[in-house]
């Protein structure tokens, strides 16, 4: 069939997905903002950056791998592929489970490198120590769903991501204005969903 539709039919998902996934810490940041106040919010947003950095390696090593994914899936070389899945899961598994050690045992000392006000690191602190729990369901989602789009499928983790980012708001407002549990709460319904 025509090339551009197919393109535009696979890709726009994954567009769809992208601005789904940066909803995540929106709807921290929002929720936050409003109920808790400029220091927490300021924490929540101060946090986005490490996040941020620790999920592109992620998906970085998830897309590069799909790569080899969608040329097995082509060649229709099935054992080929699984091959690449095993090895490529267990590899990105080891890099998430480092990364979260080196998160942990950093935490303190990134408040000096990234120059955080004393007055905020208490909040930005706790916010961390709960999304680095979700550093491996991170890599989990970004892993399948890199597999599911080198074999076609971008429709699935679009719809796997609108749901969870739907229960994110839900649990965001329930944890932060229900329980008041504060940017801890935010950060928990985050990693939940």
């Amino acid at each position: 069939g025509p090339v551009v539709k197919s393109m535009l039919l696979f890709a726009i998902p994954m567009i769809l997905g992208d601005l789904l996934q940066q909803c995540y810490n929106i709807a921290d940041t929002l929720i936050v903002g409003q109920f808790l106040g400029k220091t927490a919010l300021a924490a929540v947003g101060s946090s986005f950056t490490l996040m941020t950095f620790i999920t592109s390696i992620i998906l970085g090593l998830c897309m590069g791998s799909s790569a080899l994914f969608s040329m097995r899936f082509g060649q229709r070389d099935e054992s080929g592929l699984k091959q690449d899945l095993c090895a490529s899961f267990f590899f990105i598994a080891t890099i998430s489970v480092l990364l979260n050690i080196i998160a942990y045992i950093c935490l303190d000392a990134l408040r000096l490198f990234l120059r955080v006000p004393l007055e905020v690191w208490g909040d930005m602190r706790c916010y961390l120590l709960f999304i680095f729990m979700g550093i491996i369901a991170i890599f989990l989602y970004n892993f399948f769903a890199a597999y599911l789009r080198s074999i076609g499928n971008s429709v699935t983790p679009l719809v796997f991501l609108a749901l969870s980012s739907i229960v994110n708001i839900i649990l965001d407002l329930y944890f932060v204005i229900v329980l008041k549990k504060g940017v801890s709460g935010a950060a928990l319904a985050t990693v939940i969903s």
